[in-house]
């Protein structure tokens, strides 16, 4: 894939403290506008992902030239970097249990976030570990959504993992051409050194100063709701949820508003007093512009 500077910009990650109990039910009522993902389209993705790897990828992206040398198509780092960096992080194993099925119904919730930290949407996760096709569930509502020329970027803390499965496993498909991969970047200094020169985002064009951390500020900001949603049904789960996100973007609608007007208000305010001063110096306004 070449390089390109991505049109959109995204970040994802999950969180396991917004579990919900077995056995909490409540009347049925859906959000008219709800960020999550409908299950339907969660189950048909990872039948999705489970046939793709099923089918046993792509031959011809892993060569029989040594497990130092080896190579996914498209993948600029060696799968025994990969392999080191995904026994690492907790989040590249599936198999990992962070939340028990055996007392939760719900184990945590999956975020897919703006660059400007506004929640686009969210997967109501029901598994043990952090799966994979969580993440392909919310890439595929985002390329919904878009036209068929935009780029994404995403940021993931494990996304060198999600660039090799997607390339892998063809999980992307014809989408896969219009996305450049990334780390989060408080994530990336626990990954390899070639990781980190390849998906490091102040290494890659195309991410400016993106931090990729807006889930990390998004989970901060709902931690008040870990005690009502343990003990919710699963219609007043999602619709708080829902609820919450919708405030939460309107008020950081209307904070970086304001946060652009003060610093208009700054530049016009010292602009003024910098060309007083220069026309008495007797330099000129020209000359500073």
């Amino acid at each position: 894939m070449e390089d390109f500077s991505a049109d959109v910009i995204v970040c994802i990650d999950a969180c396991f403290t917004q579990k919900r109990r077995k056995g909490l039910y409540d009347p049925l009522n859906e959000h008219p506008d709800t960020v999550f993902v409908p299950e339907k389209e969660v189950k048909l993705v990872e039948d999705f992902v489970n046939m793709q790897r099923g089918k046993g990828g792509d031959a011809s992206a892993t060569p029989d030239l040594g497990a130092h040398k080896k190579f996914e198509k498209g993948v600029k780092v060696g799968n025994s970097v990969l392999d080191d960096c995904e026994a690492s992080f907790a989040a590249a194993d599936e198999r990992r249990t962070k939340a028990s099925t055996q007392f939760f119904s719900d184990t945590g919730i999956m975020a897919l976030l703006c660059r400007h930290d506004c929640v686009l949407w969210l997967v109501n996760m029901t598994t043990k570990g952090e799966k994979q096709h969580y993440v392909i569930t919310l890439l595929y509502s985002l390329f919904q959504h878009l036209p068929e020329h935009m780029t994404v970027g995403v940021l993931y803390d494990i996304g060198c993992q999600l660039h090799r499965s997607c390339v892998k496993w063809g999980l992307l498909g014809q989408f896969l051409k219009r996305v450049t991969f990334g780390i989060s970047v408080f994530h990336a200094y626990g990954h390899q050194w070639p990781c980190q020169i390849i998906y490091h985002p102040r290494k890659c064009e195309g991410f400016g100063l993106t931090d990729g951390e807006g889930c990390e500020r998004f989970w901060s900001a709902i931690k008040f709701l870990i005690p009502t949603l343990r003990v919710s049904g699963v219609s007043f789960y999602v619709i708080l949820l829902s609820n919450t996100d919708c405030k939460l973007i309107h008020s950081s609608i209307i904070e970086s508003t304001l946060s652009m007007h003060k610093s208009s208000i700054f530049a016009t305010r010292h602009s003024s007093a910098w060309d007083t001063g220069l026309l008495e110096s007797g330099m000129g306004v020209k000359k500073r512009r």
